[in-house]
């Protein structure tokens, strides 16, 4: 089989995992979870009954006397921009789980676009960590989402992981109106505050980690020879040896949590996701969370 039928028939699998993961129950999260980015107030008016309580201005009813409602208008254009990591790391895929963070990474993207898509809101993708990287504007309807995901699965060959600032600049200098920023990686790459806070600022940023479950913890299968996807460095090592493992699992940890607390300084929501579960339980939530962050 060649490279273009075995990425066809990949993204046909994916694509009909995405269309059955997305139900009418998903769609509703998707949608309330995400119209926050395209909410703004009009006015206030006297509250009628059967207006939501918790529109209710408290500081407008108490200057009055008279109970009002916040009235919102929504801001048609609308997009998500999905800015997925090919690099050579991305491409790893351990015995645990039946797919490669990318090819992970690319159902989760396409399950998000797919939402938007029924939505009404326009995707944009920008796949980085390869060379050269590949920027799709945003757009509306359904073959957006395929686009995104053929993208995805037929990025070049991956190389090493970029720095931050190099991948921000280049998200801030595509994409100028607001959007909900969503980045699938591994991060892997060290950790940047001031340009993930820039980011941040000018658009709403959801971080998803996906890891393989054999990155965390190594498994004690004796004498291996390892290849670095991204640097071409061989190294043998003993996994037999528990101290090695256990500060192999120190290192790693360690990272992510360095990530961890700079996504708590920054205040921003993010997933972290294992290749061998299902993302959709974490995902359900992330939008749960996002609709009662803006109903408040």
């Amino acid at each position: 089989m060649d490279k273009t039928q075995d990425i066809m028939q990949r993204v046909r699998r994916i694509e009909m995992q995405a269309r059955r993961l997305v139900t009418a129950t998903f769609a509703g999260l998707y949608r309330s979870g995400f119209r926050g980015q395209g909410l703004d107030f009009d006015e206030f008016r006297e509250y009628t009954p059967g207006d939501e309580p918790r529109f209710i201005d408290w500081k407008v009813t108490a200057r009055t006397g008279t109970p009002y409602v916040r009235k919102f208008h929504e801001e048609r254009e609308q997009a998500l921009l999905l800015a997925v990591d090919a690099s050579a790391s991305m491409r790893y895929a351990g015995s645990l789980s039946p797919d490669s963070k990318l090819e992970y990474a690319a159902r989760i993207a396409t399950t998000l676009a797919y939402s938007a898509a029924l939505n009404g809101d326009k995707t944009g993708l920008l796949v980085f960590g390869c060379n050269p990287h590949f920027y799709l504007p945003p757009a509306k309807g359904v073959r957006q989402y395929l686009r995104v995901l053929t993208s995805i699965l037929s990025a070049p060959p991956g190389g090493a992981d970029e720095d931050v600032p190099t991948v921000v600049d280049e998200l801030l200098r595509t994409q100028r109106k607001k959007t909900l920023l969503v980045m699938i990686s591994d991060f892997l790459f060290a950790p940047d505050k001031q340009s993930i806070g820039k980011l941040n600022f000018c658009h709403e940023v959801i971080p998803m980690r996906v890891n393989d479950p054999l990155e965390l913890s190594l498994p004690a299968a004796g004498r291996v020879c390892a290849l670095d996807a991204e640097t071409g460095v061989q190294l043998a090592a003993n996994l037999s040896d528990a101290a090695l493992r256990a500060e192999h699992s120190k290192r790693v940890h360690a990272h992510f949590a360095d990530w961890d607390k700079l996504f708590g300084q920054l205040s921003i929501d993010h997933l972290q996701l294992l290749t061998n579960e299902d993302f959709m339980p974490k995902l359900r939530a992330l939008f749960k969370r996002r609709s009662r962050l803006f109903l408040r």
